[in-house]
């Protein structure tokens, strides 16, 4: 009888996490939506998503912190552009590390043109580190890593 009661409350455990965590999901995944869509019309709303200590590592390599100097990187970058920028994505594959920070993992595809005809962009590798504050799910790291063709391939 003992054995079965554990059985029982181990299940109903499992169960009640499992809940919780594809609640935690579907909220992260909003909020996904939420920075693209913010970021394609160039809403400033955009910045809600990101933590006041996040950081950015870019596909030149180049490591930023804070939102401060994040924004001042966003808007010299802004100033380099011809026309508007596009990116296809995916939906991230979300990865809980506990229950406040999860790791988010996308394909994305840019097309940029800077001013003087200079096209960059191509496929990434967009990684975030996100984290529960304050009952929303805030990004406090992420990068994009250049998809390169390997010899062979």
């Amino acid at each position: 009888m003992k054995t079965i009661l554990i059985s029982a409350l181990t299940v109903f455990f499992s169960a009640v996490l499992s809940l919780n965590a594809h609640g935690q999901q579907a909220d992260i995944l909003k909020m996904w939506d939420g920075v693209w869509n913010a970021y394609e019309k160039n809403d400033p709303s955009m910045w809600n998503y990101y933590a006041e200590d996040a950081c950015e590592v870019y596909p030149d390599g180049s490591h930023i912190c804070g939102m401060a100097n994040i924004k001042a990187g966003y808007e010299q970058f802004a100033g380099m552009l011809e026309g508007t920028p596009t990116w296809t994505y995916t939906q991230p594959e979300v990865r809980m590390i506990e229950p406040t920070v999860a790791l988010l993992v996308a394909e994305i595809t840019s097309d940029i043109k800077l001013k003087g005809g200079q096209q960059i962009g191509g496929k990434t590798k967009f990684t975030a580190l996100v984290r529960k504050q304050n009952n929303s799910w805030k990004i406090v790291y992420d990068s994009q890593t250049p998809v390169l063709q390997m010899p062979g391939n």
